[in-house]
């Protein structure tokens, strides 16, 4: 049985081992102070990769791409990447200019248009998702801040892995813990094994102060809900600690912890950049 690991590179990149195959999640792959300020505070991102860019590329299989924002999919990206490399993205889209009122373009094609020539969608007019070689990716809900923030965001998307013999994956991307119940809803449909949590809380506070994804406050009240779910779940916390607008840190995340039960704090991981988190299988997996 092969091994399901999630390499954790930097912000919300990562290599994803799973079902056989090699998958490169969200690269934002360029250097410490490349990419312009979200908050004024300074060039981003604002550490360095934790290992060559050539070898977070190496021998990938497939490339998600959850949505368009510089710090998920970058032009240093796109520069490493074979252009022929299997790439899939939620059906989903974002305007290249949403205050003049652009309209939206498909990820896919904006995708297509930096060179990239396999392209596939997550999810159709019919099916919420996709099936590579035994691997079945789903589209599920993400809301990206709300208001007029959250609007300006564009398309944005949680992701759910399933494949036999494998835990069931829930990448909740970009999502604030929404008061429509949308997030628990894809908790109680999948029950995760694995979640991903992005607690970064970031603000462009130039534009509004509400967060434009969980905090460290809402990232332990969803915590708690994926353990009601799932009591032997193993929640991962990332996308803290490498942009200039995230002001929830790993050490906030941490304090935030202190207090709860010890069956919930044991249940969550926050990873070093470059640290190899080893993913559990479920039990039937396992005999």
């Amino acid at each position: 049985m092969t091994a399901t690991t999630y390499h954790f590179i930097r912000n919300a990149t990562a290599r994803l081992e799973y079902g056989g195959k090699t998958f490169l999640l969200d690269p934002m792959l360029s250097d410490k102070g490349q990419l312009p300020s979200f908050a004024g505070i300074a060039p981003n991102p604002t550490v360095d990769l934790p290992i060559p860019a050539q070898d977070i590329v190496a021998n990938i299989d497939v490339v998600i791409v959850s949505h368009l924002h510089g710090d998920h999919f970058d032009d240093a990206a796109a520069g490493f990447l074979d252009k022929s490399i299997l790439m899939l993205t939620p059906r989903n889209g974002a305007s290249p200019n949403p205050r003049e009122g652009a309209p939206e373009v498909p990820f896919k094609d904006s995708l297509n248009a930096k060179g990239f020539t396999n392209v596939g969608e997550i999810g159709s007019p019919s099916a919420d998702h996709i099936t590579v070689d035994g691997i079945t990716i789903h589209q599920v809900f993400a809301r990206h801040g709300k208001g007029i923030v959250g609007d300006a965001m564009g398309g944005v998307n949680g992701l759910v892995f399933e494949a036999a013999g494998e835990p069931t994956i829930y990448w909740a991307g970009d999502t604030i813990l929404d008061e429509g119940g949308d997030v628990e809803a894809v908790l109680k449909r999948f029950k995760p094994d694995i979640v991903i949590a992005h607690t970064g809380g970031p603000v462009v506070k130039v534009i509004s102060p509400e967060i434009l994804l969980m905090d460290a406050a809402q990232a332990v009240t969803f915590f708690d809900l994926a353990a009601r779910e799932n009591a032997a779940v193993q929640i991962i916390a990332i996308h803290m600690d490498a942009l200039d607008h995230c002001f929830s840190t790993r050490a906030d995340l941490v304090a935030a912890l202190e207090g709860q039960p010890d069956d919930l704090k044991d249940c969550v991981t926050i990873p070093e950049d470059g640290e190899v988190v080893q993913l559990r299988k479920p039990a039937t997996a396992m005999t």
